[in-house]
């Protein structure tokens, strides 16, 4: 409770999910401490690691919301099912009253750059804001052992108490990174680095994917997420999940003005 001489923090109301299962450390650590904080958590997450789905959906199974107890003993959902498919199940149908906030998260390892793509987490927040609900995904970098969930938890509960401050569009979710070793505790808004890692196939019968260590094989834009990362600094990125880019439509509406439309076939 807030002492006499402290204002009284709004209660949030969120759901919570992720890509590594809903009893996964960094979902559990994201929800205790949440919960502590006051705020209202409905936990909805795969019932197994998902990882690397993107914004996969399930289209021809039925989909299951299997009841599991959690911190504190309210009842979370593991669901057979995407990451997105638990966003949009939680916020659409599990969730008690419409949330504030989705938080996606915490995922053990950072999610950076162009691995924003493939990623469960940042897709089930991405999820979210395209419906309208403002989004948050939450990264781990692995590095230390064991990892620092408390201190990725504390990181998570101020950003999901300042997000509303921070008047992010409809549409756009905010993507955070947090270093595993933290050099400098202000926070930085950036880009994704957009270069892709050069990464490899073995083959000892079938073909396994190999992962390059980004500091060793990925070109790096100074400034990026990516390159804040390795200096050990926490990064936000606001993503949108509109697909065109704006600067090259704008040149070729200006080069295709004026021209011809194609002729209709005979």
């Amino acid at each position: 409770m807030p002492g006499p001489d402290q204002p009284r923090r709004p209660q949030v109301k969120i759901l919570l999910t992720n890509d590594d299962g809903l009893m996964a450390d960094g979902l559990i650590a994201a929800y205790a401490a949440l919960i502590k904080r006051g705020h209202q958590v409905t936990a909805c997450a795969p019932d197994r690691e998902r990882s690397g789905q993107s914004q996969a959906v399930t289209l021809r199974v039925p989909l299951v919301a299997a009841p599991a107890k959690m911190p504190g003993g309210a009842t979370g959902y593991a669901i057979n099912g995407t990451p997105s498919d638990c966003s949009r199940l939680g916020f659409t149908t599990l969730a008690p009253e419409r949330v504030d906030l989705v938080i996606s998260g915490i995922n053990d390892d950072a999610n950076l750059g162009y691995d924003a793509n493939y990623s469960g987490t940042v897709a089930a927040a991405m999820e979210a804001a395209g419906a309208g609900f403002p989004a948050l995904a939450v990264s781990l970098g692995r590095g230390v052992s064991p990892a620092n969930w408390e201190e990725a938890s504390a990181i998570l509960v101020e950003a999901a108490e300042c997000h509303a401050s921070w008047d992010i569009p409809a549409g756009v979710m905010v993507n955070l990174n947090i270093p595993p070793e933290i050099t400098d505790p202000e926070w930085v808004w950036t880009t994704l680095n957009p270069f892709q890692s050069q990464d490899d196939y073995k083959q000892t019968g079938p073909f396994s994917w190999i992962r390059k260590r980004k500091e060793d094989e990925c070109r790096i834009l100074e400034g990026s997420d990516l390159d804040l990362f390795l200096r050990g600094r926490v990064s936000l990125s606001p993503i949108s999940g509109t697909a065109h880019d704006l600067e090259t439509l704008q040149r070729l509406q200006a080069l295709t003005a004026g021209q011809p439309r194609a002729k209709k076939s005979v």
